[in-house]
């Protein structure tokens, strides 16, 4: 099980290219570009969601692999979790996260939707800099996410984002799970009507 420590930051389509612009400098380089796709699983009741919990399948130049996060803990403006990952051969429809993680919950989880994200990885004063558009249930958000130790991070959001210009931000998965539970919700009004 790895431990992962990251900042998030949510930003508009502006700063988010004046950020890429930036990296791009700092780093001398284009950085490394793909798409990656994000297929997020709870049980009807969104019992992992509210457990801390999320599971997914990322489907990363060519590969998909099973990642269990739980032990998810903020420790100011960034969030502290526990990952766990399985490399699968398929796109499952359901998926037990106990089958693939002795430690995960034993439920039946179905698939909710995806997320599509156009990414740019930068290494960064031994940082992991990964600037995201995410395409998610209409909408369309810009984040950058600071992967690395406490100092690294700090260093590299100073260097993008002087304090009061970005919003510190939630992660995928939770802004997913407020999109498909609107969505879900206007379509059940629409419906009744």
């Amino acid at each position: 099980m790895a431990q992962e420590l990251e900042m998030k930051i949510l930003t508009d389509v502006g700063e988010f290219s004046r950020c890429l612009a930036r990296m791009k400098q700092i780093t001398a380089s284009d950085g490394d570009g793909y798409v990656q796709v994000n297929y997020y699983f709870d049980t009807p009741q969104f019992s992992l969601a509210s457990a801390h919990a999320m599971l997914r399948v990322r489907r990363k130049k060519n590969s998909l692999f099973l990642q269990y996060k739980n032990k998810r803990k903020r420790l100011g403006d960034m969030l502290l979790c526990q990952e766990e990952e399985a490399l699968l051969s398929a796109l499952p429809v359901t998926v037990n996260p106990a089958r693939y993680f002795p430690k995960a919950p034993d439920v039946d989880c179905r698939l909710l939707g995806s997320l599509v994200t156009y990414r740019q990885d930068f290494l960064c004063c031994g940082t992991v800099v990964s600037l995201d558009e995410n395409i998610y249930f209409g909408k369309t958000d810009y984040e950058i996410e600071i992967e690395g130790d406490a100092d690294g991070i700090r260093q590299v959001a100073d260097l993008l984002c002087p304090v009061g210009e970005s919003k510190r931000g939630n992660g995928k998965f939770s802004r997913f799970l407020k999109a498909y539970q609107e969505y879900y919700n206007e379509s059940l009004k629409g419906e009744s009507l």
